[in-house]
């Protein structure tokens, strides 16, 4: 026999209360995901006028370097063309971490040109499982922490400067590694960052104006609007020895 259950109407008022909450929930997360995806798009098209009239000068510039036998120029010219182009195109908010890792490749090739190839890159992850490459990851994850490792670690080392992204899977996550070996931080300095990476809502100095710490709040927030809030960053760190942040993330393919 069918059990009937009778619903008073304050009960089902507060059954409509709670599926307009959920909505609205939802609703937000979508909204923010869009608003920080915006934010990126906006950064990299900043005093763009024509994209195309920069790759052609890019372009030229090469071509120029390769006639007058000059490689190192015409590599890092192309390396910072192609850098463009990934940070501009629109298409996806998402794209592979293979995609990701290549992005991360040029961006160095141009900042061993600047620092006199004082800069390293190792990747590593177990060949034989390569379709770890194949995973998705929101756009633009993995540059903005190595460029905080050269511009905050490195800040005054003038010795080899290294950095190291690790890949590592399990049957339903990815877990992604950058540890560089610049100057660290101190406890103090730390927790003041992870603050601004954890914050509820994107970081602002007194003055009002975006927070340094924007970047990995931005990564970080992204990450778990994408995957959930039980993915994202964590940091840790050891003054004089370096810096690791890690990426945790479901393994998802085509999203």
């Amino acid at each position: 026999m069918k059990k009937i259950v009778i619903l008073t109407q304050a009960k089902l008022n507060k059954l409509m209360e709670q599926e307009i909450v959920a909505y609205e929930k939802k609703q937000n997360k979508a909204y923010e995901r869009e608003i920080l995806s915006r934010q990126i798009d906006v950064s990299a098209l900043q005093g763009q006028i024509n994209p195309h009239f920069l790759y052609n000068v890019l372009e030229c510039i090469r071509g120029q370097a390769l006639l007058y036998q000059v490689p190192e120029i015409a590599d890092t010219t192309e390396a910072l063309s192609k850098f463009f182009r990934y940070s501009i195109n629109t298409k996806s908010d998402t794209v592979t971490i293979q995609e990701e890792l290549e992005n991360v490749k040029n961006y160095i090739k141009i900042q061993q040109f600047r620092f006199k190839n004082r800069i390293s890159l190792e990747i590593l992850y177990d060949k034989q499982e390569e379709q770890i490459l194949s995973g998705f990851i929101p756009k633009l994850s993995l540059q903005p922490i190595v460029e905080n490792a050269i511009e905050h670690g490195f800040a005054n080392k003038s010795e080899e400067n290294h950095i190291c992204i690790e890949l590592m899977q399990t049957k339903r996550h990815v877990s992604i590694r950058i540890s560089d070996n610049g100057c660290g931080m101190n406890q103090e300095k730390l927790e003041e960052l992870k603050n601004k990476m954890y914050a509820k809502e994107l970081p602002y100095d007194e003055k009002g104006a975006a927070h340094n710490g924007i970047a990995l709040y931005n990564v970080n927030r992204r990450l778990q609007l994408f995957f959930g809030e039980e993915y994202g960053i964590t940091v840790s760190s050891v003054e004089n020895m370096g810096t690791d942040f890690e990426i945790f993330i479901p393994f998802k393919v085509g999203i």
